[in-house]
């Protein structure tokens, strides 16, 4: 027996949101949102019907809307995401207003974007999308990769993946010739502690929010194979941080690098988000 819009939201919202209820219920008859709210009295048959409320349970459950409906907003562009990368968080989206904003501030043209530890490539596609720079984005999951490009020829964007950890496969003649070179980073920084407290990122795959080391240990890895380099182009960094942990990534970076220029900017709630370091 089919069953209107209207009879499966009001089910869904014993267990759900209604927003949640909304976007779930779109997905699996393809649709808009809009179309959902303007069309209550519209059928939906039986087999649709299970789906749906399969869905709904396992958000029901904690499971992330991104991963069951595929899909997630960033910087007013849609990206593919899935259980092997993290889904994209607003706070993020201050690292590519920084990142476009130096590149038109300053004029700097042929300039190249390095992307470490890019999951599903929102960063490097969302800046590429609104300046002309050339892109090369790195991940340790092959996985993840694969929804990078997936992306990234979605929104017509010319990402070059590499699968490797960190910076271990990327070229040294990249830090050599004369153009502007733009790293930037949203690594995992969080601690056990933190992750196991947090129950709406446990579905979420951990070797992509944890580190050791206070949650530091891969950016301080990162900074000491830069550091290895010869580097003779200019080169800025950015990198997103945990509020918590300005004051001991500050200490390490001017100790890895003396001449540096370091700058913390702060996320919309006012805490410290992502670390811009100019190397000189």
């Amino acid at each position: 027996m089919k069953k209107t819009i209207q009879d499966l939201l009001t089910e869904a919202i014993k267990s759900i949101e209604l927003f949640d209820a909304q976007l779930l219920l779109a997905h699996v008859i393809n649709t808009s949102r809009e179309f959902v709210i303007a069309h209550p009295e519209y059928k939906i048959n039986c087999v649709k019907k299970f789906t749906y409320f399969q869905l709904v349970k396992k958000r029901n459950n904690g499971i992330p809307l991104a991963y069951l409906t595929c899909h997630k907003e960033f910087y007013g562009l849609d990206f593919f995401v899935n259980k092997y990368t993290l889904v994209p968080r607003p706070d993020t989206e201050l690292m590519v207003d920084l990142v476009i904003k130096k590149i038109k501030e300053h004029k700097i043209k042929n300039a190249m974007l390095l992307d470490v530890g890019t999951g599903s490539g929102c960063i490097p596609i969302s800046i590429a999308t609104k300046v002309n720079i050339k892109t090369i984005a790195t991940d340790i999951s092959k996985k993840a990769i694969k929804v990078a490009k997936k992306n990234a020829e979605k929104h017509k964007v010319n990402l070059t993946c590499i699968h490797g950890s960190l910076l271990e496969q990327i070229n040294d003649s990249l830090f050599l010739n004369n153009s502007s070179l733009i790293i930037t980073a949203n690594l995992p920084y969080l601690t056990d502690e933190q992750f196991n407290k947090e129950p709406s990122i446990q579905h979420e795959p951990k070797n992509a929010l944890v580190a050791a080391d206070n949650g530091l240990a891969l950016y301080k890895e990162l900074l000491e194979q830069i550091n290895k380099k010869q580097i003779t182009k200019p080169l800025t960094l950015f990198l997103e941080i945990d509020p918590t942990q300005s004051e001991k990534i500050s200490i390490f970076i001017k100790k890895v690098f003396q001449k540096s220029s370091l700058h913390i900017h702060k996320d919309l709630s006012g805490h410290d988000r992502v670390v811009e370091i100019v190397l000189q």
